[in-house]
């Protein structure tokens, strides 16, 4: 408590720092009063770090502590109400706001209130700094790190990647228990009489069971071998609703906003039935390990045979309780691997390694092989030099040893200990959510500065300070990023540490869950945050409660109701309503003039209250998802401190005239500009403002078509603008837009010129014959030196890609239902007033395309030709590429095949005059499907895996490497493809038709077909539903089926 202390006094006595001392005492009547609160939080400031070393073995320090903190919020709380009050007399100013305060006491009542709270907290604070001599408490130095910012790039939420799993895999023994449970959950069973059979991960708190269990769902004969997969998180207040609306979003299916159990049950049924599947169910808890008998079981037993259910879980009551086929207990990590994961997380060279080695295996042994504990040991060590030292220091601290409150793992303790004071309270606000709840980045960066743990800090702003933060809780392993989005903005807290946090902030932090039917014992602290999860409670119990400054009713049915009393927390800083039943909100609740962060995102409201400008103090207001809201009032332009404003995929489409006021905001999403000003909405003209716009979504924008207007959002200028979307939303095709209304939006775009700072840009249903000008980047890579994600989506007019190639940092490239284009050539990679390569091309990193990673065509409904020819070296660190649903391309270009040599995975789908793919010597992974005239694959010299499916004029398939797994399906095939003869896969699993199917399983009319594979060592044979099926194995010979009147044959 004595760091987090140490920032908010901090803070307090900064803001009396503004504060003209002399003026303002005279005019409230208590002259010297507030030098004296100065003075004395200045004397009490000095001695925090000696109490927050020795509040751990001593009650009395502690209980001083917590006194000085419920101070120090009333102090805060009285500055917020100074402040406010200036504002009214005419000031917005931040730093001037105390010369306002002379004009704002004319008001005597409140001077005479304001001077009366004053002496009342002198009185306070003089009783706790007197005790501070009687309590031993001196003077120390802090030793304060340097502070490094370490810029990451963070972007609009996009999923690039599966589920992946990096930094945690070391060691032979996690390979060989996920060879081990994928084998398990792979092979075929006899005298099962169900469809779904389930394997359990047993394992204590962050011993690595999710860990293990991401390395079975990324193995590739897991995403291979099943229909459908899914990834579910269960916590202990299992929401049955929630859960079914995971699976079936995950499916594919859409809930259509259902919400009773008894729609969503036959919903999942149908998306189900006949599919294989793998279930992941991680950490379940007994409380809720009736997931499966009582929720999943009936409308998903009609899974094909051979699905599969993973469970992980803490305890192995749990296991048994679902009839566990098999419970695979993960157990603590040897010392040498426990060591390799610290090597890893630290990143330490072979020399370093071996200066620390001893050093590194005494933490190892106090971590006791408890993975999540020595993650938190290396997020330490990487803040600190690698030296002997150092390292030393941390061996040896002695909260390896003193007495510390509960049971959790003492290096968590040191791991927070070791955090600047700064983030311990970023961390501890991070326990309000429910577990395995995922943070973006923006929504962690508003919340901490909605408390006040964050503010512009000399030439850095808030925005990179939270980013710093957020980074560092990150690499110290408090926060887990989530690896499948672009630039892992998105994060979680494991549940070991939430439980650690929760124990930390207990007292002033409350966290209500279903389970725990009592409100809280008597606290020495005042209640300032309170999280209600999915529970409904009696709102008069709360009614005492006037310091709450977060609130948060996340998935709670009781939005409504709170929002009728909210008015008796007057000093409010946070309201989260997210997925709640709110459905309206009071011109009362407007006067919650404290009020920060106000989220009410994905509910059902209809309006915002016509006050809402009243809340000037607000920063962070989305909206997003609000279906049913079509309006916001004219107030809401009066909000000048908002630094964030979403209106995604709400009915909102004109926005109050006065959007140029809100100078401050920093991402504004889901706007939707009018022509111009002229009938009192806003248009694009209103962004001209609009200086510290980072991250900009524009939507309808087919409504601005007047480009003089767009010249004036003077885009261009916005120095600190990086993502941005540009969207019109109705469908049109080449043939539907006339001539001026292309020229209109060609005319629009133009002017909408972003800055150099860009990176990350998505144009989605624009019309224009022309993409915008500003994108012919020509050999000037300077223009969009830092656009590193580009995606063309649903643009069906254009007919020619601009030189994309001249991007220098473009990473992602996704370009789909560009319709109009015929042909891409030289044009997509130089600019075409360059008639050649100069020599220094043999430096790669001028090369076109120079650093593009992911490569996809999707819906190119007319593109016939992809030239590139061999000449023209580029994407040298292409990997993945996809072309999808692309009917006319005729062939792979050479320079593809000569030039991409780093490319490991490639889908083709759909590409129906593809005839040949060959000589790509790089690739590991590849799949082709729907291909009708695909005659010829060969030469692919690294292959370990091959998917071919509806191919039916496939007759070549050569020299393939060897030893590789390969799928095959068509249901039209009346034989087996002849090119079996000719490959040599390990393994190879066919889908057919029935009719095929009983003919390869009839002994002696079938000898022809099982002749193609007798060679290969493993295959499999069955129906879409592998309800029949096949098996042959090569050594010890022997073929098995479960067809009806079909009889198994073995041999030695």
């Amino acid at each position: 408590m004595g760091s987090i202390l140490k920032a908010f006094v901090s803070s307090i006595s900064g803001l009396l720092a503004d504060v003209f001392v002399d003026e303002v005492g005279m005019l409230l009547g208590i002259p010297g009063e507030i030098e004296k609160l100065r003075e004395t939080v200045r004397d009490i400031q000095c001695v925090l770090s000696d109490a927050e070393r020795k509040q751990t073995d001593s009650e009395a320090i502690e209980s001083w502590l917590m006194e000085l903190k419920d101070v120090m919020y009333d102090a805060d709380n009285l500055i917020d109400d100074w402040q406010i009050k200036s504002e009214d007399c005419g000031s917005t100013s931040t730093v001037t706001w105390g010369v306002n305060l002379i004009s704002s006491f004319s008001n005597t009542k409140f001077a005479h209130e304001i001077g009366t709270k004053i002496k009342q907290l002198n009185s306070r604070l003089e009783e706790i700094s007197k005790k501070k001599s009687h309590l031993g408490l001196n003077e120390l130095q802090d030793v304060v790190r340097p502070f490094k910012l370490r810029r990451r790039n963070f972007d609009m939420s996009h999923t690039t990647d599966p589920l992946v799993v990096l930094d945690d895999l070391v060691g032979d023994q996690i390979e060989e228990d996920a060879k081990l449970l994928v084998k398990w959950l792979t092979e075929e069973e006899k005298g099962v009489k169900e469809n779904v059979s389930t394997v359990a991960v047993v394992g204590m708190p962050g011993i690595g069971k999710t860990t293990l269990a991401k390395r079975v769902f990324n193995d590739p004969r897991i995403q291979q071998g099943f229909d459908l997969k899914f990834w579910v998180c269960v916590s202990k207040d299992l929401k049955s609703v929630g859960l079914l609306k995971c699976i079936i979003r995950e499916a594919g299916g859409d809930h259509n906003a259902a919400k009773e159990r008894s729609e969503l049950v036959p919903m999942l049924e149908r998306l189900i039935r006949g599919k294989k599947f793998f279930l992941v169910l991680d950490d379940v808890w007994p409380e809720s390990q009736n997931v499966w008998d009582g929720l999943l079981r009936g409308p998903m037993i009609g899974g094909a045979c051979g699905s599969r259910l993973l469970v992980t879980t803490r305890d192995g009551k749990v296991a048994r309780f679902m009839n566990a086929i098999v419970s695979h207990q993960v157990e603590k990590l040897s010392d040498k691997d426990a060591w390799s994961l610290i090597i890893k997380q630290v990143k330490i060279n072979q020399t370093e390694s071996e200066m620390l080695n001893d050093i590194g295996l005494e933490l190892v042994k106090k971590c006791n092989g408890l993975p999540l504990a020595i993650k938190a040991i290396a997020g330490i060590l990487l803040q600190r030099d690698k030296n002997r030292a150092e390292w030393q220091k941390i061996s040896r601290s002695n909260l390896w040893s003193v007495g510390l409150l509960s049971d959790f793992h003492r290096a968590f303790y040191l791991s927070y200990e070791d955090l600047p004071s700064y983030l311990k309270q970023c961390f501890i606000l991070c326990s309000l959510y429910p577990e395995d709840y995922e943070f973006g980045i923006q929504q962690l960066v508003y919340l901490w500065l909605a408390e006040g743990f964050l503010c512009d800090e000399g030439d850095l702003s808030f925005w990179e300070l939270g980013i710093e933060y957020y980074n560092e809780l990150i690499s110290r392993n408090l926060l887990e990023a989530n690896p499948k989005y672009y630039n892992q903005h998105r994060c979680k807290m494991h549940d070991l540490l939430k439980s650690f946090a929760e124990c930390l902030g207990k007292g002033e932090n409350l966290i209500m869950r279903e389970r725990e039917l009592s409100f809280r014992s008597q606290s020495l602290l005042k209640l300032r945050r309170l999280s209600l999860e999915e529970i409904i409670i009696d709102p008069d119990i709360l009614k005492d409660e006037k310091s709450l400054r977060t609130l948060l009713l996340t998935n709670n049915l009781m939005g409504d109701v709170m929002s009728n009393m909210l008015l008796a927390f007057s000093y409010l800083r946070i309201i989260d309503l997210n997925q709640s039943n709110i459905t309206s909100l009071s011109d009362s609740f407007c006067s919650l003039v404290h009020l920060r962060y106000l989220s009410a995102s994905r509910t059902k409201l209809k309006a915002l209250p016509n006050s809402i400008g009243n809340l000037r103090k607000l920063v962070y207001l989305s909206l997003t998802s609000c279906q049913q809201l079509s309006y916001v009032p004219s107030s809401i332009c009066d909000l000048l401190d908002l630094r964030y404003l979403s209106l995604y995929d709400t009915k909102i489409d004109v926005f109050p005239e006065g959007l140029r006021k809100l100078e401050k905001l920093v991402d504004l999403y889901g706007f939707t500009p009018c022509k111009n000003n002229s009938n009192g909405f806003s248009s694009l003209e209103d962004l001209g403002t609009l200086y510290q716009i980072s991250e900009l979504c524009l939507d309808n924008l087919e409504k601005a078509s007047d480009f003089i207007v767009a010249k004036e959002a003077n885009l261009k200028h916005k120095i600190h603008l990086k993502d941005i979307v540009f969207s019109y939303t109705l469908k049109r095709g080449p043939q539907v837009c006339t001539i001026e209304e292309k020229k209109a939006a060609e005319d629009v775009l133009n002017e909408l010129s972003p800055p150099p700072s860009l990176e990350y840009l998505v144009l989605k249903g624009y019309f224009g014959h022309q993409l915008p000008n500003w994108l012919h980047v020509g050999m000037d890579q300077s223009i969009f030196q830092f656009l590193r994600y580009l995606e063309l989506d649903e643009c069906e007019c254009f007919s020619q890609l601009p030189p994309l190639g001249q991007l220098p940092n473009l990473d992602f490239l996704k370009i789909k239902c560009a319709i109009s284009i015929k042909q891409i050539g030289r044009e997509f990679f130089l600019d075409q007033s360059y008639s050649h390569i100069r020599t220094e091309l043999g430096n790669s990193s001028i090369l076109p395309f120079s650093q593009l990673n992911q490569l996809g065509f999707f819906g190119m409904l007319h593109w016939e030709i992809w030239s590139w020819e061999e000449g023209l070296p580029a994407m040298p660190k292409l990997k993945n590429l996809f072309i999808e649903d692309c009917p006319e391309l005729s062939s792979l270009p050479k320079g593809l095949l000569h030039h991409a040599t780093s490319l490991e995975f490639l889908q083709i789908r759909g590409a129906k005059q593809i005839r040949s793919v060959e000589s790509l010597q790089s690739v590991k992974d590849i799949r082709f499907s729907d291909n009708p005239n695909l005659e010829s694959i060969s030469n692919l010299p690294n292959l370990s895996f091959i998917a071919i499916g509806c191919c039916p004029k496939l007759k070549t398939l050569e020299n393939l490497k060897p030893h590789h797994r390969m799928n095959l399906w068509d249901f039209q095939m009346e034989t087996l493809p002849k090119y079996l003869i000719t490959v040599m896969p390990e393994k190879l699993t066919i889908w057919c038709s029935k009719e095929l199917l009983l003919k390869i399983t009839d002994l002696e009319v079938g000898k022809s077909e099982r002749q193609k594979f007798e060679h290969i060592p493993a295959v499999k044979i069955s129906l879409p539903d592998n309800s029949l099926y096949a098996t042959y194995k090569k050594l010890p010979c022997s073929f098995t089926t479960n067809v009806p009147g079909k009889s198994s044959a073995s041999a030695q």
